[in-house]
């Protein structure tokens, strides 16, 4: 099931609006161990990512660029951004889930210096994720 959710663009997996209501959902109830960032050019948003802390380990919930910015350098400025603030707030361990299909995430994981540890899990859309580890 994971080969058809990569390359498909997230419209067709998840319909904007829910997107939407989810996210403000997600903002509504965070906590303040909650971090969200976004990249943006020209005042549109091509990027975002957040991380949650809890004790000394702190996981990154989610990276995003629109393709329009792939190879621009806002995937690592968020992901610096983000790694900045969990070394502030004491963390010493950082963590992540990404799809096992996605080998273009997954390629920039491991060159930023994230490690698969051999833990998988479902993902809620399907398909099989990949946790990844990374001292700060």
């Amino acid at each position: 099931m994971a080969g058809p959710i990569v390359g498909t663009s997230l419209a067709e997996l998840v319909p904007f609006e829910s997107r939407v209501e989810s996210f403000r959902a997600g903002l509504a109830k965070a906590s303040t161990d909650a971090h969200v960032w976004v990249a943006e050019r020209a005042g549109v948003i091509v990027g975002e990512a957040i991380c949650v802390c809890e004790a000394e380990a702190c996981e990154l919930r989610d990276l995003f660029v629109v393709p329009d910015a792939w190879g621009s350098g806002v995937a690592q400025a968020l992901l610096e951004t983000a790694l900045a603030a969990m070394r502030e707030r004491g963390a010493t361990e950082a963590m992540l889930w990404v799809v096992e299909a996605n080998v273009r995430a997954r390629r920039f994981y491991e060159r930023e210096g994230w490690t698969a540890d051999g833990e998988t899990r479902t993902s809620p859309l399907g398909p099989r994720e990949l946790r990844y580890r990374r001292v700060l």
